[in-house]
């Protein structure tokens, strides 16, 4: 049952001899001593810079907590609002009318206008003389006859 050299029995010294147990000892002791990783070191130097700035009267604390009661208060407003048009929001019926009401008087306008272009162009056939559209003392072209 041999150990690692740095901490405890070798293969070299009996288990019960001191010199075995003086570096049982030291292995302990230097394990002991051995310093944080990097990794160890900054992580509770972070954790510590977050636990005092999230703590209450601190400035991070004070605006994280203006920020959420920011958004809820928003959010009751928009509830708020939304349930005042639903239930008090008569003048969209109004309106709605009024637009229906609209596109009735111009779908009528727009009737009106192709009916007296369509008179114009009758009375423009009404007055139509082949004879005038021909050269003097020539004969009337095919595509000028109906």
């Amino acid at each position: 049952m041999a150990q690692g050299a740095r901490g405890g029995l070798s293969a070299r010294t009996p288990p019960g001899s001191t010199s075995a147990k003086a570096s049982e000892m030291s292995g302990q002791i230097e394990g002991a001593a051995s310093k944080p990783s990097f990794f160890a070191r900054v992580g509770g130097k972070v954790s510590a810079v977050v636990a005092n700035n999230l703590r209450p009267g601190a400035g991070i604390y004070s605006l994280g907590y203006g920020i959420a009661a920011g958004v809820f208060l928003s959010g009751l407003v928009y509830a708020g609002r939304t349930m005042n048009i639903l239930l008090f929001d008569h003048d969209y019926y109004k309106i709605q009318s009024r637009k229906r009401y609209y596109e009735k008087q111009l779908l009528f306008a727009r009737e009106q206008e192709e009916t007296q272009a369509a008179h114009y162009l009758a009375s423009l056939s009404a007055e139509y003389n082949p004879a005038a559209t021909r050269m003097p003392f020539a004969p009337l072209a095919d595509r000028f006859r109906f």
